[in-house]
């Protein structure tokens, strides 16, 4: 069995509240595929809804790369642990992210998470603070049928 690395956060920890309380996990909305997993941790300034919605895309845009990168042979086992916020252009923008170990960890998961994730309209409401929220992911090289929801990550 290969070597994993899980990547975890405590939400408020800068002594503020989330807008969504983490379940007791520590992630508030937990998504899979068959070939990895991603979990909010926490969302400000945003409907929960709202963020989990965005968490489905990216573990939407997560499986599809990964099959791709999977067909080139280039699959690594990973995790990656990130914070994106809405970016004055209307996308987001993806600040404090913590990788498991590896090149080519490093490599899936910008081709995987963080270049779509960029990609996505994520727009500032002008009147109020930007959203923002926390996610952390982890994926494998070996495809298996996603666990039953509930479970950590």
């Amino acid at each position: 069995m290969p070597d994993t690395h899980d990547v975890r956060v405590t939400p408020g920890q800068d002594g503020g509240t989330p807008a969504a309380s983490p379940a007791k996990d520590g992630y508030v909305y937990v998504t899979r595929r068959a070939h990895g997993a991603v979990g909010l941790v926490g969302a400000r300034n945003m409907p929960e809804d709202d963020a989990r919605r965005l968490v489905d895309r990216i573990a939407d845009d997560l499986e599809t790369c990964a099959v791709r990168v999977q067909a080139r042979g280039e699959l690594a086992d990973g995790a990656v642990q990130l914070v994106a916020m809405a970016g004055p252009r209307g996308t987001a923008e993806v600040t404090d992210v913590r990788l498991a170990p590896g090149g080519p960890v490093a490599a899936n998961a910008l081709e995987c998470i963080v270049a779509p994730l960029r990609a996505t309209p994520f727009a500032a409401p002008r009147d109020r603070p930007a959203p923002a929220f926390a996610i952390e992911a982890t994926w494998n090289a070996a495809a298996s049928p996603p666990p039953d929801a509930g479970g950590a990550l």
